[in-house]
């Protein structure tokens, strides 16, 4: 089957893809991502995870990728500039006006692909507001936590630090596949480094703790970007696109056994 993306498509294509495809929206963040990648980071990773997987599950199932959304919340990261953030409350409403829009052309299967922490329970509350509003099935998920288990597999195998981390190792590592001109490792300081050596972070644990000022102490990024590899990155993204695939198709696949 090919790939239909929204933007490419005229509406009489997409009223006739309507009733039978699903539309999978993806949304990132324009954010800082420490001194050494540029704040679209979050866009352009969640852009390739999204367009993969779309492209392995198009070979079984009809399925439109729609426009990215290149805001989340990311009031958290206001210490430093570039930041350009929606209120939670705002970021609710623009996903229910959009979910709603897919509605409009027709379409019952919609499902969120996120590429942003701080999108992660706002994304869940948009899908669940809309499912409940709409005779529709609405999924929403972030891509690390579809590909936990394979992730967290490959980062036991190579010792990656910390899953999915921050402007890391992990994320450095994926931009270097995608976008190696704009990583700038040069950038990163002694001070930096040492502090991460010492083991400070802002990673997650089992108890959500928010504290802004913790980005500052360890210069906006959680864990080791200068041990990212590239082809660290390449793996990781046919991990995550091979998986967040699998579940689309799955998703997909919910409607049949709902019938």
């Amino acid at each position: 089957m090919p790939v239909y993306k929204w933007n490419e498509m005229s509406r009489e294509q997409i009223g006739d893809l309507a009733k039978e495809a699903m539309v999978v929206v993806p949304i990132g963040a324009t954010e800082q991502h420490g001194p050494h990648l540029p704040v679209e980071t979050d866009n352009v990773i969640i852009q390739a995870v999204s367009q993969q997987s779309v492209e392995k599950a198009g070979a079984q199932i009809p399925i439109v990728l729609a426009p990215l959304i290149p805001f989340g919340f990311s009031h958290h990261h206001f210490l430093y500039p570039g930041v350009l953030s929606l209120s939670i409350q705002t970021l609710i409403t623009v996903l229910n006006d959009l979910i709603e829009s897919v509605i409009k052309s027709g379409f019952t299967q919609i499902f969120i692909v996120n590429g942003h922490g701080g999108n992660d329970e706002v994304i869940r509350l948009a899908a669940r507001e809309m499912a409940l509003k709409y005779p529709v099935t609405v999924g929403a998920a972030s891509y690390w936590t579809v590909a936990a288990e394979e992730m967290g597999a490959y980062a036991k195998q190579h010792q990656i630090s910390e899953l999915p981390g921050h402007a890391g190792q992990f994320e450095t590592s994926l931009m270097l596949a995608l976008q190696p001109n704009h990583v700038q490792l040069e950038k990163l300081s002694l001070a930096s480094k040492e502090r991460h050596a010492a083991g400070k972070s802002a990673g997650p644990g089992k108890v959500m703790v928010e504290n802004t000022e913790s980005w500052k102490q360890i210069d906006g990024f959680t864990d080791h970007p200068e041990k990212a590899e590239e082809q660290l990155g390449r793996d990781l993204l046919k991990i995550i696109s091979d998986k967040v695939a699998s579940e689309l198709i799955a998703f997909y696949g919910s409607r049949d056994a709902a019938d």
